[in-house]
């Protein structure tokens, strides 16, 4: 099995120390934190015999890879140290705060040929997944127009952290469509930026390859939570909620908005599995990821092929534009 060293204690890294757990490819064997309490205290919760520093952990030889969870200002520096040890590292998003730190990981991942992957769920979910493999064979034509959206209100002072210097709706929320949208249509630019404070965010962006993408954030409003490709001989719409995707839809979805009405969502999903649109996400949205990651180090394959390292960049270079716009 694949031993994981968790460098972090807190919400995803409990959330991800849960997914190993399932997993009957991978196992915690390590924590690891910059306080030796808040380590024990979690290892104890989680039931993990091992705890210590950083140094310690990567000098485990029981220690595979590494997931890099914590703040975000310390991504890129725990990720550079895993991937100078030898470590394949899964790092939660986002990777990094800026393009410096983003180019630095990119070439220390590049120089060492060491699985890394930036922990974006999305677009392994099984609902996300089959929309995606959809369209690449061709089945509703050349991809024109992408729109995706994840936004809900968020309060500060339940989750400070999101609002934190290097955090904000743009680095903790943008991160998911904007992956999509690459997926989908290849490396972009952006053509239009529009604000409603610092917590709602739409980027209008103009593919390489000719097609465009809309894409909305926010903190403070619930937005469409959505994912619609438009080809051009039709249209396949990932309903809400983008993050734990489970339903499919072809042609125009009418009641996208209405289904973030909890009542209503339910009755859409309870008609979504008698009509055969339903993708179970299984034990948690986070294992398709998680599943990616390890035929990853498995295979021996340094890069992801769904999420390459020039689109990992691109994400960050959108992302650096929109926040200096």
């Amino acid at each position: 099995m694949i031993g994981f060293a968790i460098a972090g204690t807190g919400r995803m890294a409990a959330k991800m120390a849960a997914v190993i757990a399932r997993s009957d490819e991978a196992r915690v064997v390590r924590i690891a934190s910059g306080s030796q309490e808040r380590a024990a205290a979690f290892a104890a919760q989680h039931k993990i015999g091992a705890w210590g520093h950083l140094a310690t952990a990567l000098a485990d030889p029981e220690v595979d890879a590494v997931y890099v969870a914590g703040r975000n200002r310390d991504h890129a520096a725990i990720s550079l140290a895993a991937l100078a040890a030898g470590r394949a590292v899964l790092c939660e998003k986002p990777f990094a705060c800026n393009m410096a730190e983003a180019q630095s990981v990119i070439d220390a991942a590049r120089l060492t040929a060491k699985p890394f992957m930036e922990a974006v769920a999305t677009p392994f979910l099984p609902a996300v997944a089959e929309a995606i493999a959809r369209v690449r064979l061709g089945e509703f034509g050349p991809v024109r127009q992408v729109e995706a959206s994840f936004g809900y209100p968020v309060d500060e002072a339940r989750e400070p952290y999101l609002f934190a210097a290097d955090a904000g709706v743009l680095r903790d929320r943008a991160v998911y469509p904007l992956t999509l949208a690459l997926l989908l249509q290849g490396a972009a630019i952006v053509r239009q930026i529009e604000r409603d404070g610092d917590d709602t965010v739409r980027l209008a962006l103009q593919h390489e390859q000719g097609g465009r993408s809309q894409i909305s954030v926010s903190f403070s409003r619930r937005i469409a939570n959505r994912l619609v490709i438009q080809g051009e001989r039709g249209c396949i719409t990932v309903p809400a909620p983008l993050l734990t995707a489970q339903q499919l839809a072809i042609g125009e979805h009418r009641f996208a908005q209405m289904r973030q009405h909890p009542i209503l969502r339910r009755i859409s999903d309870a008609a979504a599995r008698i009509g055969g649109s339903w993708r179970p996400l299984g034990t948690s949205p986070y294992a398709p990821e998680l599943q990616h990651f390890c035929a990853m180090i498995r295979d021996g394959r340094a890069e992801s092929p769904v999420l390459t390292r020039d689109l990992m960049l691109n994400v960050q270079h959108i992302i650096a534009e929109a926040e200096a716009g």
